[in-house]
């Protein structure tokens, strides 16, 4: 339906975050919104108090869609609101995010007034699930916000992607899948939605915070471990290849060696922090295969391998630095 924008929300045990979460969405001010809730499977009071806005929701002239399925996670809870979705947009949305009153029709109106782009995203704020009034800082791309072809960003993760952050042209998105699916992983959905529709079409940027993103410790601190820093990344690394593979998109190769080259240095990196030697090597060793070694690489080896010249490296370039502010200073 023109101009309609289809918010998609999976849910699972979300009974915590709902009431807040319809209230957000109870305050937009864009008026012409279709809202489907999946119920993946929860096991706590999540149907009573979706079924508890119904009618409020249905009053503020919002269409109102409530499916109940088995778990499948969230990506298989996207899969089954996608079959529903009768909207000219697509806006993804998680239970426990906030998002501000104009975050809809800001980004609405930016597709109808803008018909030669099929996405646009927008900043937001961090915030702690322990104070939600405290801010703890911009999410926003940057100077890379002027950038409107961002697959390769996304790939890369130079470009954000929080769910409610963006919103799609629902007829770009459908053209691009098939079977109104996207690739079930575990290690988000957002990506999946976004890159099929980057790379076909271009992305506007609204520069200003429509959203709080919230961080939760808990969920943080159960990737402290180096074994889950590394199923995460592996995941995401997995996630990227999948969709891509999905694709029907020329330079494929080019994309798995891109992807390939990122995650090599991010366990670098973790190994790094964790004295791992052997799995820097492991990395390392690969990164020399790809022919994209360079000498930052080559330092954080010698870093990995050595306390003393770790020690060294860390006090000389925070020598550097000083003297740099303090040139600049004058």
């Amino acid at each position: 339906m023109r101009d309609l924008v289809s918010i998609l929300i999976p849910c699972y045990n979300g009974e915590k975050f709902l009431d807040r979460c319809f209230e957000c969405l109870l305050k937009q001010t864009y008026k012409n919104i279709e809202i489907i809730i999946v119920n993946d499977g929860s096991t706590d009071n999540s149907e009573n108090i979706i079924l508890k806005y119904k009618k409020e929701i249905e009053k503020k002239g919002f269409r109102f869609s409530y499916i109940y399925q088995e778990n499948g996670g969230a990506a298989s809870a996207i899969n089954t609101a996608l079959k529903h979705v009768n909207g000219e947009f697509i806006m993804l949305y998680d239970v426990d995010d906030i998002i501000f009153e104009d975050a809809v029709k800001e980004k609405a109106d930016f597709l109808i007034n803008n018909q030669d782009y099929d996405m646009v995203r927008n900043d937001g704020y961090y915030v702690n699930n322990s104070d939600l009034d405290k801010i703890n800082g911009l999410f926003s791309d940057g100077e890379n916000i002027k950038n409107e072809s961002i697959f390769e960003d996304l790939i890369l993760g130079k470009a954000n992607n929080w769910p409610a952050s963006f919103i799609v042209r629902t007829e770009s998105l459908f053209s691009h899948i098939k079977d109104k699916e996207i690739y079930i992983s575990q290690f988000g959905q957002n990506l999946q939605i976004m890159l099929p529709v980057a790379y076909f079409g271009k992305t506007g940027y609204i520069n200003k915070p429509l959203m709080k993103y919230i961080r939760h410790e808990n969920s943080h601190s159960a990737f402290t471990s180096n074994e889950k820093r590394l199923r995460l990344m592996n995941g995401y690394e997995e996630n990227r290849v999948e969709i891509i593979k999905q694709l029907d998109i020329p330079q494929k190769e080019k994309y798995f060696k891109e992807i390939d080259i990122l995650y090599y240095r991010i366990r670098m990196q973790i190994a790094y922090q964790t004295k791992d030697i052997e799995l820097f090597e492991q990395e390392y060793n690969k990164l020399i295969k790809s022919g994209a070694n360079n000498k930052q690489d080559k330092k954080l080896y010698y870093r990995t391998k050595s306390n003393v010249y770790d020690k060294f490296y860390s006090l000389s370039h925070r020598v550097v630095n000083k003297l740099k502010r303090g040139i600049h200073k004058k």
